[in-house]
């Protein structure tokens, strides 16, 4: 389920077209990083004393020629010290442009998980404002009155909205490693249910509570123009896989993935499509290919 919205801080919906009034990019400024002369030296950590036996003979002299042997890997790591010296030279450079205001989107994700009751989370995906901008290495962070926290962004510049009061509070920002204008982003609902946790009747419960977040979410005047979540659908990005449905180790039934549809980075894919309306019995647990996605549409 996607809804476009612009860089800025404020949400309006017209239907499904969610937008965000526009605002300015402006360069934040962040603690400068410690080089790597500043760093403290690590001392090397002190050698046990050898433990000595009472009364022990003294030891044979050995031929300077004989040679001990290697010690093995296993006693290398017993010995070796296992902490990294990190330095400013080997982290990329945090992202320092403000995208987007936190708290507006801070807002509607929190909305979202408590409506759904945590099966559905709200992401945005970064799209390009400009011919000249990319995507591909794409950086986001989330600053607030401390040091940004970096987001993990998916394939297709998707990252799911984290939920933080406290960064909320502080007036928080998006920040990114583009230029000013650069982006622009889509609301996207996504559901929030292990790969391994899907039966036919958190199926039907997934579907029922993303309607639901999605009408809270939505405008009450502008309900009646909105469309409404129409699916869950497993898909892959090639005809020709298929779900299969399962009770314990015994395969019952096999569901062809031969719906077309686009996913949230709008690539075509081919989907097993639920309405809510299946009759399958609800113990019934869905098994999807490795390499198969679930989304709302």
């Amino acid at each position: 389920m996607r809804m476009k919205i612009a860089t800025g801080i404020g949400i309006a919906c017209a239907g499904w077209l969610c937008a965000m009034s526009p605002g300015h990019a402006q360069e934040v400024q962040l603690p400068p990083a410690v080089t790597p002369q500043e760093q403290p030296a690590v001392a090397p950590p002190h050698e046990p004393p050898a433990l000595s036996s009472p009364a022990a003979p003294p030891a044979p002299a050995v031929p300077a020629a004989a040679a001990e042997p290697e010690p093995v890997a296993s006693e290398l790591l017993e010995v070796t010290p296992q902490s990294v010296m990190v330095t400013a030279s080997n982290m990329a450079a945090p992202p320092r442009v403000r995208f987007t205001a936190y708290r507006d989107s801070y807002l509607t994700a929190k909305k979202v998980w408590q409506v759904s009751r945590g099966n559905v989370v709200m992401a945005l995906r970064l799209i390009p404002a400009k011919l000249s901008a990319t995507i591909d290495d794409v950086r986001v962070a989330l600053q607030g009155d401390g040091a940004p926290v970096a987001i993990k962004v998916g394939e297709g510049g998707v990252f799911i909205v984290p939920i933080n009061d406290e960064i909320a509070a502080q007036g928080g920002s998006f920040l990114v490693n583009k230029g000013r204008g650069e982006l622009t982003a889509n609301m996207v609902i996504q559901p929030a249910v292990a790969r391994d946790a899907w039966t036919v009747s958190r199926v039907a419960q997934v579907l029922h509570d993303a309607r639901l977040a999605v009408h809270a979410i939505t405008p009450w005047y502008k309900r009646l123009f909105s469309s409404e979540v129409q699916a869950l659908a497993f898909c892959a990005p090639e005809r020709g896989s298929a779900l299969q449905l399962m009770q314990d180790q015994q395969l019952i039934a096999t569901l062809p993935m031969n719906d077309a549809a686009v996913n949230d980075i709008n690539l075509p894919v081919y989907c097993k499509m639920f309405d809510g309306e299946d009759k399958y019995p609800g113990h019934y647990r869905v098994v999807m290919p490795e390499q198969a996605t679930v989304l709302i549409l």
